[in-house]
């Protein structure tokens, strides 16, 4: 048989390659949108019927700036607050992460491990405070956003942005 008679398989062009897949950027923005239902939860469990943090102290450790102690966030409002925006900021850039802009996904990885640092220094305190039993949900939270943190900064994350 004659090579050009017949079916043959096609040889991509040189240089080309196939596009990534888009399913590390979707599984970047699962876990912000965990994290953002996180922070939602924590602020609400403690903002409803105007008690503040003394509702559920079990969940008012992992508020975003409690850890710094009274004399810093005053009666724990600020806290409430912070983490209401905290979910809300991570929540619209995960937004944009799943429409696959690039620079969100910087953004959310420098809000991450920044919060993660925070989290950290939140656990030592209460370990040092002595209050061991109040360790869980930081320590969750601490898990939760160095996770989305870190694979958010993988190199497929970056390839999916493309």
């Amino acid at each position: 048989m004659h090579p050009n008679q017949g079916w043959q398989p096609q040889q991509p062009p040189p240089g080309w390659s196939p596009r990534p897949s888009v399913a590390p950027a979707f599984l970047a923005g699962g876990l912000w949108l965990l994290v953002a239902v996180l922070c939602f939860v924590l602020a609400a469990l403690n903002s409803e019927d105007g008690k503040g943090v003394a509702q559920t102290p079990e969940a008012a450790v992992a508020l975003l700036g409690l850890a710094f102690g009274r004399g810093v966030i005053g009666n724990g409002d600020p806290a409430i607050v912070a983490t209401y925006v905290a979910g809300g900021v991570v929540l619209l850039l995960t937004a944009l992460l799943m429409a696959r802009l690039g620079f969100a996904r910087w953004i959310l990885a420098g809000l991450g491990f920044l919060v993660s640092a925070y989290y950290v220094f939140a656990v030592i305190r209460l370990a040092v405070n002595h209050g061991g039993t109040l360790i869980i949900v930081p320590g969750i939270a601490l898990l939760l956003w160095l996770a989305a943190s870190m694979v958010a900064v993988i190199p497929p994350v970056g390839k999916a942005m493309r």
